[in-house]
């Protein structure tokens, strides 16, 4: 059997100054795109502002090589099936 190629694609991660995890909150199938939405996350000042966060752009292999082989992306807010 052939070996499936695995999709490339980029997320958004942020990370607040009282968190110690971060949190995927965009994906992207370009690094273009995902840099343009931390450009535009860095403006926004509502109630989820992201003045005192870290914010930072992962490939689909960046993600898996820093938090294992099995990470994907999954939206905020998602069931979690055991």
């Amino acid at each position: 059997m052939a070996k499936k190629t695995s999709a490339q694609y980029y997320c958004v991660g942020v990370r607040r100054n009282y968190e110690s995890v971060w949190r995927f909150v965009s994906k992207h199938a370009t690094l273009e795109e995902a840099q343009a939405e931390v450009e535009a996350k860095r403006g926004y000042t509502g109630v989820f502002n992201y003045d005192n966060a870290e914010l930072r752009v992962l490939s689909r292999a960046e993600a898996k090589a820093e938090f294992g082989p099995k990470w994907e992306y999954k939206p905020i807010g998602r069931e979690i099936k055991a």
